[in-house]
């Protein structure tokens, strides 16, 4: 097939091709060793050279290269099967995902934007690696055995751009080998180069990159980045994503830069969300990540807890197969799964762990075994303990220790590329009277984290009143940006919950009269129709509430509970998105699954990014 002349244009991609082997699996080494089994076999001499010349060919080109130099006496399509058998079957034990390959591809199926798969492996293959894929990561399939001329002819990319009904040269395709590359360029693709087993030298007509995790829907011409695009990881999300699109000729005129506090005010981005799933709260939460989890970019079990530096665990009553559903379900959604770990060791156990550098260190490696033993993206580190058990008059000695074992965490993570979030409870600038949880310090942990969660809500603890008001919110985001510097790694923690407080009591209550309890969003309109209530959405505060009596009789003993319910409605949750959109934060965390109700999700989704 003869490719199209190629012409400049700036405007998004009309969808995004990729090659598989070495791109998106990092199974290079897996054909390798098959192929080194099978010219053994035939009493052959194989040599890693020899393995690096095939990357990328057509599997009928690479199976005619073993027979001639491996010596390997097979018609070539037994050659080629055999290949698949080895590969494949090692792929049943393990598939080695490439960095940054499974969140790009998600953030591409949330955006709706056209995929295809193009490679020369054959179908049998490339479906066994598909199927283990949320349904819909791509839209068509193009592969070596089903093109009459494989990589680096331009065929494969020219196949599949006319699959989508798209032009080749509205297309980005990425590969990771020379051959692959070729046949990129030549369809008149735009073509991103990631190296992997075969270095790809730079040149004319493709632009390399040294991992896709550096990369997000920004840097390809897309909307608003679903990662932090300034993370600690590389250069800054303007110069980065401008040196990329120019070279890929994609346009760079409303990209996320340009809705940074220090540009021009413009039309408010959408921003993603992430949340929370407590252990408790499981079979509740179950269904809203089945039914809206495609609209979530990260998901936090909140599952674990810290006994002691090597001791993290599963928290509560919770087993392994407690979690089994859940964690099938999260990662069926496409949204990053990033556990939260909570402190529940004695007051002064933290503190006395992150003094001491051995088991500090012990501790790190711990978290970090944590992640890549599960597979996660990374880890949520919500440690309160030491702040609130401790007292304020130990926070000056353990703030150091604190932002030492961030930043130590946060370069152990960065080593295997996994995320670091940290959530805090508010902090302000040292002009502000109260200067909230400062042992946190935001300002020195910013640089070694991808996110910083601000937890903006449980502003009444002490007696009935609004969870989280809105002004109060407001100064919560603008001290943390300001803080931090960098808007980006803000992310506002909202809530979708309340609170039933008992305000006043006559009588003798009995034993089985319950205090303040939390309460849902579905919850609290239950209680509300059970008592014959009627709520009222408090525009200030941008929250319900509604007050009723309640008789408790039991043993003789009466009482009458007047009671108030407060919490953060649908219509709440939405003004305090807006809120992180007005000040150009990087998202919002919901505090959390199974408290929310059904009706949210189409509440939000025009200002959420999916």
């Amino acid at each position: 097939m003869t490719a199209p002349a190629r012409r400049h244009r700036a405007h998004p991609p009309a969808a995004v091709l990729w090659d598989m082997d070495g791109t998106i699996v990092d199974t290079e080494p897996y054909w390798i060793a098959t192929e080194y089994e099978l010219v053994a076999e035939f009493g052959g001499h194989w040599s890693d050279e020899k393995a690096h010349s095939l990357v990328g060919l057509d599997l009928r080109d690479s199976a005619a290269i073993i027979r001639d130099r491996g010596g390997v006496d097979l018609p070539i399509d037994d050659i080629v099967n055999r290949l698949l058998d080895g590969v494949i079957a090692r792929i049943a034990e393990r598939i080695p995902w490439r960095p940054g390959a499974r969140e790009l591809l998600a953030d591409l199926r949330r955006a709706g934007v056209p995929t295809a798969l193009v490679t020369m492996s054959w179908r049998r293959f490339a479906e066994a690696v598909v199927d283990v894929l949320p349904p819909g990561t791509f839209t068509t399939l193009v592969t070596g055995d089903e093109v009459s001329r494989g990589k680096p002819d331009p065929e494969p990319y020219l196949v599949a751009a006319a699959a989508l009904g798209v032009d080749p040269r509205d297309c980005v395709a990425i590969e990771d080998s020379p051959t692959g590359v070729r046949s990129a360029v030549a369809a008149g693709c735009r073509t991103l180069a990631v190296p992997n087993v075969v270095d790809i030298p730079e040149g004319d007509g493709y632009e390399r990159i040294e991992s896709l995790a550096d990369i997000d829907l920004t840097d390809l011409g897309f909307g608003p980045p679903r990662r932090g695009a300034s993370s600690r990881r590389g250069a800054s999300p303007r110069r980065r994503l401008v040196g990329l699109a120019t070279a890929l000729g994609l346009a760079v005129g409303g990209g996320w830069w340009a809705t940074r506090a220090d540009t021009p005010p413009g039309p408010l981005a959408t921003v993603p969300v992430s949340a929370w799933v407590p252990y408790w709260a499981l079979d509740d939460a179950l269904p809203t990540v089945e039914r809206h989890g495609a609209l979530v970019a990260e998901f936090s079990p909140f599952w674990y807890s810290v006994r002691g530096a090597q001791k993290v665990g599963l928290s509560g009553t919770l087993e392994p197969a407690h979690v089994a559903a859940m964690s099938d379900a999260l990662r069926r959604s496409g949204a990053l799964v990033i556990p939260s770990v909570v402190d529940e060791m004695p007051a002064g156990g933290m503190a006395a762990l992150l003094a001491d550098p051995d088991r500090r260190g012990r501790h790190v490696r711990t978290l970090v075994s944590l992640v890549t033993d599960g597979d996660f993206d990374g880890i949520d580190i919500d440690y309160e303990t030491f702040a609130w058990s401790d007292g304020r008059d130990t926070w000056e000695t353990t703030r150091p220790h604190w932002v030492a074992f961030v930043t130590e965490l946060g370069a152990a993570l960065d080593a295997v590329d996994r995320r670091l979030v940290v959530t805090i409870p508010p902090v302000y600038p040292d002009s502000a009277p109260e200067r909230g949880a400062w042992v946190y310090d935001p300002a020195a942990i910013a640089a070694h984290v991808d996110t910083l969660r601000v937890m903006a809500y449980d502003y009444s603890t002490s007696a009935a009143g609004p969870i989280a008001p809105l002004a109060w919110v407001r100064d919560v985001a603008q001290g943390m940006a300001t803080l931090v510097g960098d808007r980006s790694k803000v992310v506002l923690g909202v809530a979708t919950y309340g609170r039933n407080w008992v305000v006043s009591t006559s009588g003798t209550c009995p034993e089985s009269a319950s205090g303040t309890v939390p309460v849902t969003q579905d919850t609290a309109l239950a209680v509300a129709a059970r008592r014959g209530a009627v709520p009222v959405h408090d525009p200030v505060a941008g929250e319900s509430w509604f007050a009723y009596q309640l008789t408790v009789a039991d043993g003789g003993l009466s009482c009458v509970q007047s009671r108030e319910v407060h919490w953060v409605d649908e219509q709440g949750v939405r003004a305090r998105i807006d809120i992180a959109r007005e000040e150009r934060l990087g998202g919002v965390a919901l505090w959390a699954v199974g408290f929310d109700s059904d009706p949210l999700w189409p509440a939000i989704a025009d200002l959420i990014t999916p």
